[in-house]
């Protein structure tokens, strides 16, 4: 006979089927504190979300200044550094900054899409505060090309000449995808869902695809801050090979 107690013999048969509605019930009880939670978390956001001061006009400035500073400063170092990413440089900046600044200013950055959406009608800025973005924009572009020219020590222009391209090819080309920018501007981001999770991807994509398919005939400018920053910054270099002729400001700015 073995000397080992009966006690270490025997092991406690344990019932799975027994503990189920136990796990079973634990289970719902947690799902349903999930749930109460998600819905308090909606309650709170959609109900009893706290009122916020409207951005005042200096901040709003500001927010543009800033953008479109950024925005051309990533133009000029991306084209500096002859990258075939340039584009994609500039779009993923453009998304950025109207993500940043959309709920302070409405991220234009651009003087042609502030204008754009001044004539759409849709009460989003006035004339006033439409001629005060722009020339903020205009300064934040000038501010940027010198800072993209110091920081790289070269400096580019834009004229239709440097693509060895006619002046109906650049004007088509900036007309049309200039045109496509403002458009999802005015579909995505004056839309009635705005500001909705994807307006700053899409305006951002809509710039990276208009320089890609452009880029062989065109140097896709598409913003008249972009173009006054690059150009004046480069009759700022002693070292410039070329200038923009009248005809490369009349494409790449009206």
């Amino acid at each position: 006979m073995s000397s080992i107690p009966r006690s270490m013999h025997a092991r406690p048969h344990i019932s799975i089927m027994e503990d189920a509605p136990h796990l079973r019930s634990s289970q719902f009880s947690v799902s349903g504190n999930n749930k109460r939670q998600s819905q308090r978390v909606v309650d709170i956001i959609v109900h009893h979300r706290e009122e916020v001061r409207s951005p005042l006009l200096r901040e709003r400035l500001l927010a543009e200044f800033v953008g479109t500073f950024f925005l051309v400063l990533t133009v000029g170092v991306a084209v500096a550094s002859k990258t075939d990413m340039a584009p994609v440089a500039i779009g993923l900046m453009l998304a950025v900054q109207i993500y940043s600044f959309g709920a302070v200013s409405g991220g234009f950055l651009n003087p042609a899409v502030t204008l754009a959406v001044l004539l759409s009608r849709r009460d989003k800025i006035s004339p006033q505060i439409s001629a005060l973005y722009m020339a903020v924009q205009f300064l934040g572009g000038v501010v940027a090309g010198f800072m993209a020219f110091a920081g790289t020590e070269t400096s580019f222009c834009f004229d239709y000449a440097v693509m060895s391209k006619s002046f109906g090819t650049s004007f088509e080309l900036e007309w049309f995808f200039s045109m496509a920018l403002c458009g999802v501007v005015l579909a995505a981001g004056t839309s009635n869902d705005a500001p909705n999770q994807y307006f700053g991807f899409a305006i951002g994509c809509s710039v990276i695809g208009g320089a890609l398919a452009c880029g062989g005939f065109d140097q896709g400018s598409f913003n008249p801050a972009v173009t006054v920053g690059m150009n004046i910054a480069n009759y700022a270099n002693g070292n410039a090979t070329q200038n923009p002729s009248v005809g490369a400001w009349f494409v790449f700015t009206l």
